[in-house]
């Protein structure tokens, strides 16, 4: 592999990096060697991953390296062995310890598991070996079957201290013993491959990966592992000297503040009062039942919680006080709210004897009943009982330990308000005298932090020694620096490693219509709005090859232009539905490669999983429309304070540490933006356009915003139809100068017929452009509107096999390791090439025999297989994968003599009139199930 040395480290990179690779590694590297902290903007698809991983692991083998030195200059009587300069630049000298256990970790923390599976898999890729560990919680670790059956993850929790207590569970009997095998130690594991040693080791993962903590060279984990105060305690983490680094860091800020926050509902409350008497209940009867069994000396029962009566009876107390406390607050007359400053909670939980001195013995007591209801869990039948131990999190985690027992340096940065409860969960109504007899409306408390500087200083008091924050989309860092209160000397925004005929960027400021195109709060309803919108999309869909993604600024704006376009018949659209999502984007996906579609647009909101947590990449997204400015909701009570919050910081002489609430209400829909249109270009050989159909975007106060890499190429356009001339010849060029870089094309063409088919003749805008005198303005909506050509044209078989093989390469290319991928690459030439069967039948099974999820892809490799050898390869795959591949006799025959038009198997024909596009929405309701918004009678969906 290249080596590149970089502020005077070698750094091993597994490829000649790019000069903004080369940039961010040294960015990387100085914050290390200086011991500063640094935020890193690097666009996704130019291997921030592959960077951050290298640069620090290079820095950590040089750091070894330095004490490896000293110990030699110490033995040598201060005479270097290698003289040179190069030791010193790993630290300041006086900053190299002793000993290699103080050798600084690497924390490594990003916001799911699954990117954390990718940051491994990359890792993989190197050929760095540190000792890695990655942190997961019971919930995704644990492999025992009683606790793994257990409905919450508090429940989870406490059966699993209960059995570890008892020596009850035998795979954590034998962590101790296993722990030290070499091969646990040596492997790099993420946190399913964990699971799966631990299965065949018989030995408990979660309490592995805490024994392979302590020797660890790196750490993986989601970063609420770090920034939350009690699940730093729960896993023990000691940060002190550490290296932090928090990838994809645009959701550091939320995660900041919601740490420290909490909401506490009156159904909260009456879950907790409801649960502490069925347990008083309980136990009363027990001291009865013990009183008659010692007058006639009889074994005393227990019921297994070692609680006195008078305790259960004091934290009912507490409870119920606590419950009258918020129900006296006064709330004005318009039901708006009470505000109060962060000190006012401890007055209010003074009032229900809540206090730094009593806070101890009711933090003990409710662990104790929440350790005996885990316990006992099937013989409650209340269901306050149960809501009381699924939001288990709320009694222990949240007002208590984030509140009564944090320091007075929080309370600056947060308020108390008060309001009318707005959930749907109705409070049980009571009818003992304990309970409380008030008819008030219910009113929820919540303790809302809004800096996040709060949880980055706590990290800084833990002692860390450099905390880097990186992602592709942090633009603006100015404001985004300003919001986490902690000093970032090294700064970087890196450009893209795309050329400049890989990015197309307009602000379209007009509809075909000549309508202007603004979605502010005034206009977003209205029906000229709506109306050119609708025309915007319908034309740019024709545009735009393959898929295409259109962001909405929140779904009533989605469901409102949806209605209206229905209503109105402006679009024909297909829709699909389907459960937890993984049916949709896979529908989604496929459509993109059908051939009989030129192509599908999948609809979402910015902010919503779209926009950050799936994979467009290549054909999935071609091109991403932006149909508004995504602001907060402004008379949302929690942006309401966070922008009074911030305006009164910066008037109470904070000055310009704090932004103000406006700056701070634009930077959020600026950061919303920037996340949605990063889905267009994800790797070097990626090409796309960027459509922002927004007047707005035209403001020099919202264009700065933008992230660098964008800002370049971005081109306003006052007429809709040069708009569109424009990208349509940037497609055209672009799919002309762009070659994929797995070498799909060929590959595929091998196994294609060698008849000639004619060309599909192109019915597309810019030929109705360019074949027309009149001006778009003139032309407006008839020269450019929606067509059903397209859709009457026969599928093209070469375009049909293209298709599937194109996808089941990317398929095969994501399971497989790049080691892998690139034996099975071979052996599909060396196939090509020499037409040796058993040669690449027995690579083929090398590859996909071992695991029983990748059979399905060893019989999907029958397309490639050669008519004369397709007999052979079913019958292999029948013996060895017991599944054969549907060979039939005429698939023996050559080429030329099959049915070209032969349907794909599984493929569901979709009928629409006049429409090719298939529309998606990302809509929750009920909870778990993507709905369809737009089903009418007499269609049929698109449902796989």
């Amino acid at each position: 592999m290249p080596k590149v040395q970089l502020n005077g480290i070698t750094v091993d990179f597994p490829f000649q990096p790019y000069a903004c690779q080369e940039a961010y590694m040294a960015k990387v590297l100085e914050c290390l060697q200086k011991k500063v902290n640094g935020v890193l903007e690097s666009p996704t698809g130019t291997g921030k991953t592959l960077c951050l991983l290298c640069s620090s692991l290079a820095w950590q083998e040089h750091y070894k390296d330095a004490i490896s030195a000293r110990k030699i200059a110490q033995r040598l009587n201060g005479e270097e062995l290698f003289p040179g300069p190069s030791w010193g630049n790993v630290a300041p000298n006086d900053d190299i310890p002793t000993y290699y256990t103080d050798v600084p970790k690497i924390i490594y923390a990003s916001r799911t598991h699954s990117q954390l599976t990718q940051v491994i898999n990359e890792l993989k890729n190197t050929v760095y070996r540190p000792k890695v560990c990655v942190l997961g919680s019971r919930d995704q670790l644990c492999i025992h079957p009683e606790v793994r059956r257990m409905e919450s993850n508090y429940m989870q929790i406490y059966t699993c201290r209960k059995k570890v207590m008892a020596r009850a569970c035998h795979f954590y009997n034998n962590v101790e013993e296993k722990s030290t095998e070499k091969e646990l130690m040596s492997s790099i594991m993420d946190i399913e491959d964990l699971v799966k040693k631990g299965n065949e080791l018989r030995a408990c993962p979660y309490y592995l990966s805490r024994s392979l903590k302590q020797q660890a060279d790196i750490i993986f984990m989601p970063y609420n592992y770090l920034l939350d105060s009690k699940s730093r305690k729960a896993h023990s983490l000691d940060l002190r000297g550490t290296v932090v680094i928090l990838d994809e860091a645009h959701n550091v800020e939320r995660l900041c503040e919601e740490s420290s926050s909490f909401d506490l509902t009156p159904y909260d409350l009456a879950s907790a009062i409801d649960t502490v008497d069925v347990v008083l209940e309980e136990q009363a009867k027990v001291v009865q039942q013990n009183e008659v069994n010692a007058e006639f000396n009889m074994e005393l029962a227990s019921s297994g919680l070692n609680m006195e009566l008078e305790d259960i009876a004091k934290i009912k107390k507490i409870l119920l006080q606590l419950e009258s406390a918020i129900d006296e607050v006064e709330l004005p007359p318009d039901d708006s709210g009470v505000t109060k400053e962060g000190s006012y909670i401890f007055d209010l939980f003074a009032k229900a004897q809540i206090t730094f001195q009593t806070k101890s013995s009711l933090l003990e007591s409710l662990e104790q009943i929440l350790q005996y209801l885990s316990g006992r869990k099937c013989e409650f039948d209340s269901c306050f009982t149960q809501t009381f131990l699924c939001n288990a999190g709320k009694w222990d985690s949240c007002w208590f330990i984030s509140v009564a027992t944090s320091s007075n340096a929080s309370i600056p940065f947060a308020q108390v308000h008060i309001h009318l409860d707005d959930s749907n969960q109705k409070k049980k109504q009571k009818t003992d005298v304990w309970s409380s007899s008030s008819t008030k409306k219910e009113k929820t408390l919540s303790y809302w932090c809004f800096s996040p500087g709060y949880s980055m200083h706590e990290l800084v008091r833990q002692g860390v020694r450099t905390i880097i924050l990186t992602s592709g989309t942090l633009s603006p860092l100015s404001s985004f620096t300003m919001e986490m209160q902690i000093p970032f000397p090294v700064r970087l925004e890196n450009p893209h490693v795309i050329d400049k005929h890989q990015l197309w960027v307009g602000i379209i400021s007009k509809g075909p219509d000549g309508t202007v195109l603004t979605s502010t709060y005034e206009r977003r309803f209205s029906e000229d709005y709506l109306s050119s919108l609708g025309k915007t999309l319908g034309n740019l869909v024709r545009v735009v090859p393959d898929g295409l993604l259109v962001f909405f600024s929140s779904y009533p704006v989605m469901d409102k232009s949806l209605e209206y376009w229905r209503v109105c018949s402006l679009l024909c659209l297909y829709w699909v539905f389907g459960y937890i999502g993984l049916t949709v984007i896979d529908a989604y996906y496929n459509r993109v490669v059908c051939p009989k579609s030129s192509g599908a647009a999948f609809l979402a909101v910015c902010r919503g999983k779209a926009s950050e947590g799936l994979d467009f990449a290549d054909r999935n997204g071609r091109g991403v429309i932006i149909t508004g400015l995504p602001f907060p909701p402004r008379m949302d009570p929690r942006v309401v304070l966070k922008m009074q919050f911030l305006d009164e910081m910066r008037r109470c002489g904070a000055g310009s540490q704090y932004l103000s609430g406006r700056e701070w209400y634009y930077q959020q829909a600026s950061r919303a933006v920037n996340q949605a249109i990063g889905r267009v270009i994800r790797h070097r050989q990626d090409y796309g356009a960027i459509f922002l159909c927004d007047e707005r975007f035209t403001a020099g106060n919202v264009r700065c915003k933008l992230p660098s890499w964008v800002r370049p190429y971005v081109n306003v356009y006052d007429n809709f139809g040069h708009a569109v001339r424009s990208v349509s010849i940037f497609y055209r060029a672009a799919q002309e100068a762009v070659t994929t870089e797995d070498g799909v094309s060929s590959l595929c063409m091998e196994y294609e017929p060698k008849a000639i088919l004619p060309k599909r003749p192109r019915i597309g805008l810019l030929d109705a452009l360019e074949h027309s005198e009149k001006s778009s303005e003139d032309a407006g909506e008839e020269s450019v509107f929606l067509s059903s050509q397209q859709a009457e044209n026969k599928p093209n078989p070469t375009e049909n096999k293209r298709a599937r093989a194109a996808l089941y390469l990317a398929t095969v290319k994501s399971i497989l390791s790049k080691e892998r991928y690139k034996l099975f690459t071979m052996a599909l030439q060396d196939y090509k090439l020499r037409d040796d069967f058993i040669a690449v039948l027995s690579q083929l099974s090398a590859l996909f025999i071992d695991d029983k999820n990748n059979h399905v892809l060893l019989r999907d490799f029958y397309q490639f297989i050669r008519p004369y050898h397709k007999k052979q390869f079913h019958e292999a795959c029948s013996s060895l994968t017991g599944e054969g591949c549907g060979y039939k006799p005429e698939h023996g025959l050559p080429w030329e003599e099959q049915d070209l038009t032969t349907p794909s198997i599984g493929e569901k024909p979709v009928s629409a009139p006049g429409s090719n596009m298939l529309c998606l929405m990302l809509s929750l309701s009920p909870p778990g199930w993507y709905q369809c918004l737009l089903c009418s009678p007499g269609r049929e969906l698109y449902c796989r």
